[in-house]
């Protein structure tokens, strides 16, 4: 099947870094001539500077990688699950392509979509076999198209970025500016989760700790504190303030503990990925996500509980803000100012495909 492929596309999930294969899928790649994209769980398991990597797919995925993926002959899925968020619907979920999956767990396969072939077995065993079997290729044409989806995907980056506004990828790149190669990344739930795996340049292995399901808003915080322990680094949590208020009482066990963990809040003052359906699909109306009413100062709480507290307002102060945050060597709480109307793009629609991926809010 993939000798055959002329556009291949390599896909991987969190399955990828439980095997620990990530230097032999970038082998396979490099000798099939693939592009890679990845799942939410699938994330940090190749750099993001990659030449092949095209990023996540899916809901909110990169848009080369989503269309990429819709584009080509034959995916080669590891250790993924094809959940909805990745999928979209399934009815009209790559139907140009043969899929090969990769799976430890037999019951993964042909589960949520059918496969071409399906092989149950260690990933790292699956992988070697496949490079030492496949041919070496060139797709040059699919090379170009691959090139073509991604120019296009900066020109929409271009369309939306605001270099005068404090928006969330300008807030995640600064704090990357302090974080190194293994500097471990957890976030809570939310559109703040998609924006670090749309934007923050993972570059390491198991470095972005994140909950892949249920909705499990409050997970951040004991995630993060965890990381920091079992790494023995610096920690940086991005949640939202709907998020951090489900558990918001375990920054007592930050402060007991004393753990190296940075906590970044995107404080739009709204439960921002809910209310951004009830925006676009619901013609604005608001039920239980606007929380102006119930505003907290989480600078405020963290000091209360003992934990450095800052608050950034504006583009202009945020630069000097997390550095001072960034210089103390234990807990600390930032308090981020985000716009409301602050979107995740793309986004597929509900029950939509890949074809009707939205990039732009004037697509509505």
């Amino acid at each position: 099947m993939i000798n055959e492929s002329q556009r291949p596309y390599i896909y991987i999930g969190g399955g990828s870094l439980g095997a620990e294969v990530s230097d032999e899928i970038m082998r396979l790649a490099e000798k099939i001539d693939a592009p890679i994209g990845c799942t939410l769980m699938g994330l940090s398991a190749v750099a993001t500077d990659h030449p092949r990597y095209l990023g996540m797919e899916g809901m909110h995925g990169h848009y080369a990688s989503s269309m990429a993926q819709n584009e080509c002959d034959l995916i080669i899925a590891i250790g993924c699950r094809f959940s909805d968020r990745a999928t979209g619907n399934v009815k009209k979920y790559a139907r140009q392509a043969k899929i090969l999956h990769l799976d430890i767990d037999a019951a993964e396969l042909n589960k949520n979509v059918a496969v071409t072939l399906g092989l149950a077995g260690d990933i790292h065993d699956a992988v070697q076999r496949l490079l030492d079997a496949v041919n070496l290729q060139t797709h040059p044409s699919w090379h170009q198209r691959i090139a073509d989806l991604k120019q296009a995907e900066l020109n929409q980056q271009e369309q939306l970025a605001n270099p005068h506004k404090l928006t969330p990828q300008a807030l995640i790149h600064e704090v990357a500016r302090y974080c190194d190669a293994s500097t471990p990344i957890a976030t809570d739930v939310g559109q703040h989760q998609m924006w670090v795996a749309q934007s923050f340049p993972f570059q390491q292995p198991r470095t972005f700790v994140s909950s892949g399901g249920l909705g499990t808003m409050g997970f951040g915080l004991g995630a993060a504190i965890g990381a920091a322990f079992g790494s023995g680094k610096r920690t940086i949590l991005f949640t939202g303030d709907g998020s951090f208020g489900m558990n918001l009482g375990e920054l007592a066990t930050l402060k007991a503990t004393g753990a190296p963990v940075v906590v970044v809040i995107f404080n739009n003052k709204v439960l921002g990925m809910v209310r951004q359906w009830q925006t676009l699909f619901y013609g604005a109306h608001y039920s239980n996500t606007n929380l102006e009413d119930r505003e907290s100062d989480f600078a405020k709480i963290a000091e209360a509980f003992g934990v450095p507290g800052f608050h950034i307002d504006t583009l202009e102060e945020m630069p000097e803000v997390i550095a001072k945050a960034m210089a103390k060597s234990g807990p600390v709480v930032i308090d981020v100012k985000i716009d409301p109307d602050e979107f995740v793009l793309p986004m597929l629609p509900p029950g939509g495909s890949m074809e009707q991926i939205i990039t732009l809010r004037e697509e509505i």
